[in-house]
């Protein structure tokens, strides 16, 4: 059978429509990377080495993941991690370091993460904002040929997430035990009635209950829920349709200063 492509998820016979409707959901991941084998942006690097991790006086908000942190999609280029920054600095002096690369999956964060400097600078932080998971499950379907293996991967794929998010949060919480973390939770832009959209939308929100279930484990690290807010509105994504456009990253940044403490 051949590959996985956003073509053949419209004309999938109607005895696989349930695999079907959960390979769409991951369409607008795969459009990201511009259909099955492409890549949402480019390998992440090293992270960049800092020379200050804080300056005096000002609070650190250290910014980690893929291209939801990073701001693909925001003309302006700030992503909501800027608004957030901006609500902060009402009351004080703040400092943005922005590690976030587009393409990351969540091994690749991990070993980001595991690196000295990231663990200085998580350490020097008041707050610590981070998306991942959206490549995890669109990179698992880019070789996928049967529905059957596209499940497969999937699934094994959600498994590596979990692990993954899990010693993530691990890494950042044993470096820094008190600053907030908060971590998105996925969306999908597609909306309409159709079967094939509604069990889409079923296994998205099934990640991001995976992500909101790792992130309970760990103390003071809130998942943030954003399906919410692209749900039937168009209006808040880029001109790609699927990264959120400066409107989208402004509503996602009301939701995470919501989840923040009132004294940060």
């Amino acid at each position: 059978m051949p590959r996985t492509s956003r073509l053949w998820l419209w004309h999938v016979p109607a005895t696989i429509a349930t695999i079907a409707g959960l390979v769409f959901a991951a369409g607008f991941w795969l459009a990201l990377r511009g259909g099955a084998g492409a890549t949402l942006g480019e390998p992440p690097p090293a992270a960049a080495k800092q020379e200050s991790l804080r300056p005096a006086g000002k609070r650190l908000v250290l910014v980690l993941g893929d291209s939801l942190s990073h701001g693909t999609g925001d003309p302006t280029g700030r992503g909501y991690a800027a608004d957030v920054a901006d609500s902060l600095r009402r009351r004080g002096p703040v400092e943005l370091v922005n590690l976030a690369v587009a393409g990351a999956e969540s091994s690749d964060l991990r070993e980001v993460v595991g690196s000295a400097n990231v663990r200085s600078l998580a350490s020097s932080a008041s707050l610590i904002l981070l998306s991942i998971g959206g490549n995890d499950l669109s990179h698992s379907l880019g070789g996928a040929g049967a529905p059957a293996e596209a499940l497969s991967a999937v699934s094994a794929a959600r498994a590596r997430l979990a692990a993954n998010l899990r010693a993530i949060l691990s890494e950042l919480r044993a470096a820094n035990p008190s600053a907030p973390i908060c971590v998105l939770a996925l969306y999908q832009p597609f909306s309409g009635d159709g079967r094939d959209v509604r069990v889409g939308a079923s296994l998205v929100l099934a990640w991001s209950n995976l992500i909101g279930e790792t992130a309970l484990a760990f103390p003071n690290v809130a998942a943030v829920p954003v399906f919410d807010l692209f749900q039937g509105r168009p209006d808040r994504l880029a001109s790609d349709r699927f990264h959120p456009n400066r409107d989208g990253y402004r509503t996602i940044a009301d939701r995470v200063i919501q989840t923040l403490p009132r004294d940060l």
